[in-house]
């Protein structure tokens, strides 16, 4: 009678393992995704940054290239030179290569926001491969928890019955019902 009621514990603490593996499963995979998300939204915000970043830039660089175009024509009015010929073509010239150089900033700028960006792509990307595999982590525990529960209970169940059967064979067993008024059962 021991034996089927330590079984039958056997079988309940595997079906309670394979609850618990799978329920800590779902939570571990939980953490996962918002960890990799809160991780995503830090990167798109360090993208905004740079972005506004650049915008701030562009604005200056702007600015800074009127005032020294404004005081290359100064300078040249100061001197008396002719906004002509050699003096204009070199300030076109600075003027070509301050533009260039603001527009390789910002497409700078532009390349490390876009990497920003997949970097937080990847990391949800990443973060959903993991929590699905601490699923499957998960679910291979439960399995095996409930089979050890289903095994447990089927040796100790047998074990029972062995017991039962040597009981019969030595008389033991039907020597006890025959007290109990229970002769017939046996037969």
């Amino acid at each position: 009678m021991l034996n089927f009621v330590m079984g039958g514990m056997s079988l309940a603490s595997g079906i309670m393992g394979s609850r618990s593996a799978k329920k800590a499963a779902r939570a571990r995979a939980r953490a996962i995704r918002e960890m990799a998300d809160y991780n995503a939204r830090v990167k798109e915000m360090e993208s905004q940054s740079v972005l506004q970043t650049m915008r701030a830039e562009t604005t200056r660089a702007y600015k800074s290239k009127r005032r020294s175009m404004a005081a290359q024509r100064a300078a040249y009015a100061k001197t008396g030179a002719a906004v002509s010929g050699t003096p204009l073509n070199v300030m076109i010239e600075q003027a070509v290569e301050m533009e260039m150089g603001i527009q390789n900033q910002r497409r700078n700028r532009l390349l490390e926001s876009q990497q920003l960006e997949q970097q937080a792509k990847t990391t949800r990307y990443t973060g959903d491969i993991q929590a699905q595999q601490a699923i499957q982590a998960g679910k291979a525990a439960a399995r095996q928890s409930l089979l050890g529960g289903i095994t447990g209970a089927v040796g100790t169940f047998g074990a029972g019955l062995s017991n039962i059967k040597a009981a019969t064979d030595s008389g033991t067993l039907s020597a006890g019902f025959d007290k109990l008024g229970y002769k017939s059962f046996l037969q």
